[in-house]
């Protein structure tokens, strides 16, 4: 029996979720809100930095409750996801991408994005 699928949002996969931004068709919309999404910790970290040093007008709290409030799961960050990074080809330098991409692939979720250097990954990472 095959596992249904479980998408991992990139960050701003995310909070183009949570605005409605047009950027997110209405079938992809529909295909992630009959499916099980989640959020990862470093998603909140990432919002958390930007939002302090003033380049992101959304709080890391807010998206915390909009994700907990629409049933998305929220997924920690663990060891073996921080050493998996460093199984990765060196095709993408943010951190923060980097170890999405890791727990995408280590817990076997999709990471959904628009970042063309996650995209060339392949294998874990699915265009939005």
């Amino acid at each position: 029996m095959s596992r249904p699928a479980s998408y991992l949002l990139d960050t701003h996969v995310a909070l183009w979720w949570f605005n409605a931004d047009p950027r997110i068709s209405p079938e992809r919309e529909q295909t992630l809100g009959q499916s099980r999404c989640l959020i990862s910790a470093a998603t909140i970290w990432e919002v958390a930095i930007k939002h302090r040093l003033g380049k992101l007008p959304v709080a890391p709290q807010t998206l915390l409750r909009c994700a907990m409030e629409a049933g998305f799961e929220l997924l920690d960050i663990h060891p073996r996801h921080a050493a998996a990074t460093a199984e990765l080809e060196p095709l993408h330098h943010d951190p923060f991408d980097r170890l999405l991409l890791a727990q995408a692939r280590h817990d076997r979720h999709q990471l959904i994005t628009a970042d063309a250097a996650l995209l060339a990954y392949g294998r874990g990472v699915e265009r939005l």
